[in-house]
């Protein structure tokens, strides 16, 4: 599961890749240009004129549509680092022209180097990966492919890293929105990046006999959405499910925020286990929240339990 979130956060354009076993060993120590990314326990020393990212953790330099964004999936380097190899990426839709192995400040790491096309528009692409037994971090940069000094500061940037374990995080610091999981009686469970994954039992998969389990995310990037309708069908699309039956996308408001709610029956293409979908997406500012809820509970109860927590979703207040 978290090698497959990697990968769909990796997910772009690229070119033919090769591997490199290096010996390059990187060792940083924390200065004063070093900023803590809000929400992890990483400091980097951004590029030039960018400025703390709103929508994800990190740094942006609207300008130029460059980005150093910070991710931390919860499990071992060693599990996560298994999905990021040539054949993978390369399913995933990614093609690394480089893939370094190194030491990063006592980790085992990776860099990645490449190039990625989004609306039309190349840009040079480095990710940095690295963890422990316990959790893994990646920042992943990107600047203007006809750019090259941004590249070049981009990359340099996320090389001055600095992990500090100690720090504790609060998983919420980092997310824009409040929900009350108590209200289904679900549990907080895991948080990737600036989504957040609830489950009846605070696992995830849930070891529950119902499997039931909310995961909620906020889209990156602001984009031009003409036919939501059809956006929100195309999205639980790509969820790895064979949808056997799908009703309708049915209007939603939640917070002032106006959706579509979706409920389909499915079976996980995995394991062919058959489970209850519960989608809803809403859309504000060119951004969308999407809530995606799933329960092997075929009563109306697990159901009726996710509702009434995304209905306990509220943004909080913009300072």
């Amino acid at each position: 599961m978290r090698a497959i979130i990697l990968l769909s956060i990796l997910s772009t354009c690229l070119v033919q890749t090769s591997v490199v076993y290096s010996q390059s060993n990187i060792s940083n120590k924390l200065t004063k240009a070093h900023l803590l990314v809000r929400g992890t326990k990483v400091s980097v020393i951004p590029p030039k004129d960018f400025t703390n990212a709103p929508n994800f953790l990190g740094f942006e330099h609207n300008p130029s549509g460059s980005t150093v964004m910070v991710l931390d999936i919860p499990g071992p380097f060693a599990e996560t680092s298994k999905g990021l190899t040539k054949e993978k990426l390369l399913a995933n839709g990614v093609d690394a022209t480089n893939i370094e192995k190194l030491t990063f400040n006592g980790m085992q790491a990776m860099l990645i180097t490449g190039y990625q096309k989004t609306s039309g528009v190349e840009y040079l692409k480095y990710v940095l990966t690295f963890g422990t037994d316990k959790e893994t971090y990646m920042i992943n940069a990107v600047a203007p492919k006809n750019n090259t000094a941004l590249g070049n500061e981009v990359k340099k940037s996320i090389l001055t890293a600095v992990y500090d374990a100690k720090i504790t995080v609060n998983p919420f610091e980092s997310i824009d929105y409040t929900l009350i999981p108590a209200k289904g009686g679900l549990k907080f469970s895991k948080r990737v990046a600036t989504s957040i994954i609830l489950s009846t039992d605070g696992n995830f998969p849930p070891k529950t006999e119902d499997r039931t389990s909310l995961i909620v995310a906020k889209s990156y990037n602001k984009v031009t959405i003409e036919d939501k309708k059809t956006f929100c069908i195309n999205r639980l699309k790509q969820a790895p499910l064979i949808l056997e039956h799908t009703e309708s996308p049915t209007p939603i408001s939640i917070d002032g925020i106006q959706g579509f709610e979706i409920i389909a029956d499915a079976k996980e293409k995995s394991t062919e286990r058959t489970k209850r979908i519960y989608q809803v997406v809403l859309f504000s500012d060119n951004l969308y929240y999407m809530f995606f809820g799933s329960t092997a509970d075929k009563s109306a109860k697990s159901m009726t339990a996710l509702k009434q927590v995304v209905q306990t979703f509220k943004r909080k207040p913009v300072k």
